[in-house]
């Protein structure tokens, strides 16, 4: 597992205070999206293109995945907590969801052992602070957002195949995401993944 997962997943809770009318625009621009995201992955069957802005590297830019790269299908069941899903891969579930996080398993996963990340799909709304230093990343835009992904280092200091996602959700705050080494992809599909995941106006900053 990553070094690096607790980085993602955790953020420092936003202080008690009177939002903002910014804060509030945000909050109501970030469900606006989620709504129209959702509408055009799932309503209408389809996901836009995806343009590459910054690409080195063919295991998170090339557009052929390898055979074991797991298959998006349309998400129908009920919208978790916090979030929106329009797609997810082929057999995937929800597996715990609140305002803070939203964790994906495969269907082998029952659920067994709730505070392990390995081998699942997290998502949590952080703050910048939480966006990883020291190494590069590769910037898709998707729906006019700079999302940012990650290859993240095992315990060796190399790569083991764990995607890190931040997508830009206003007022500083990230959509964090985490993908597993077992999903085998590249990081045009991590981008489509989180295209058509996101934050609604109702989540809240992870507290870990």
């Amino acid at each position: 597992m990553s070094d690096l997962t607790t980085l993602m997943t955790r953020a420092t809770s936003a202080a008690a205070a009177t939002p903002s009318a910014a804060t509030l625009d945000d909050d109501v621009s970030r469900g606006r999206r989620a709504r129209r995201r959702r509408t055009r992955l799932v309503g209408s069957g389809a996901v836009g293109a995806l343009a590459v802005t910054a690409a080195v590297g063919a295991s998170l830019t090339s557009t052929a995945p390898s055979a074991a790269a797991a298959e998006l299908v349309a998400y129908t069941a009920e919208q978790p907590a916090g979030f929106t899903i329009a797609e997810v891969p082929e057999g995937w579930h929800v597996l715990s969801s609140d305002p803070s996080n939203l964790v994906l398993a495969d269907g082998d996963d029952a659920g067994a052992d709730p505070n392990s990340f390995e081998g699942r799909i997290v998502a949590s709304l952080v703050g910048e602070e939480s966006v990883p230093s020291g190494i590069d990343a590769r910037t898709f835009d998707v729906d006019g957002r700079d999302v940012l992904v990650y290859e993240l280092l095992g315990a060796d200091g190399e790569p083991d195949g764990t995607l890190g996602v931040f997508a830009p959700e206003g007022a500083g705050d990230y959509l964090s995401v985490q993908l597993p080494p077992e999903l085998h992809w590249t990081g045009d599909l991590a981008a489509r993944f989180v295209e058509g995941l996101d934050v609604t106006a109702s989540a809240e900053h992870s507290r870990g």
